[in-house]
């Protein structure tokens, strides 16, 4: 590297002026020491497009536990937050795209299955909508009451959000 540096500093006036400009950007001038590591530079990254479609997703659909197979206008949403699930998991996820995430839906990466959780926005906007619940969600309602103390401590909280309560411990009959 440092052989590469020296051959660009004293060919430095027959270079391209854009040669010269990106290698200045690089921090290598016709007067940088020869031993001296030139300073990286610092690359900026776009924001991800799936940021867009996550947004414009939980808007309209309330959360951001959709389907692998779901696709939005053709991005492939639901590939694209796994991927950033797995991130998570391991540390590598920007605690930009983190937070962005977070504020879309606080239950981006449940610690629960997603279908439960989609299963509940669609029962928590039909009670909340005061729209009668289908009796696919009645039915699912009732599990969650009856497997109460199976439930992680954020599910139930969640449950009782929308008026689902822990069960009543009374006497044995």
């Amino acid at each position: 590297m440092n052989r590469w540096i020296g051959v660009q500093q004293k060919s430095w006036d027959r270079l391209h002026p854009g040669q010269q400009t990106l290698l200045n950007d690089l921090g290598i001038t016709p007067h940088t020491p020869v031993g001296r590591q030139p300073t990286p530079a610092t690359r900026v990254y776009p924001p991800s497009p799936g940021l867009g479609h996550a947004r414009a997703y939980a808007i309209a659909h309330g959360h951001l536990t959709p389907d692998k197979h779901t696709r939005h206008e053709g991005f492939p949403l639901g590939r694209w937050l796994g991927q950033q699930r797995r991130k998570a998991r391991t540390g590598g996820l920007s605690s930009t795209t983190t937070a962005v995430l977070t504020s879309l839906d606080p239950w981006w990466n449940p610690p629960w299955p997603y279908t439960w959780h989609r299963t509940w926005c669609r029962y928590q906007a039909a009670v909340t909508d005061r729209e009668p619940v289908p009796d696919t969600l009645q039915h699912w309602a009732a599990l969650q009451h009856a497997q109460w103390n199976r439930l992680h401590p954020d599910q139930q909280q969640l449950l009782t959000t929308t008026g689902i309560k822990a069960p009543a411990h009374g006497p044995p009959p």
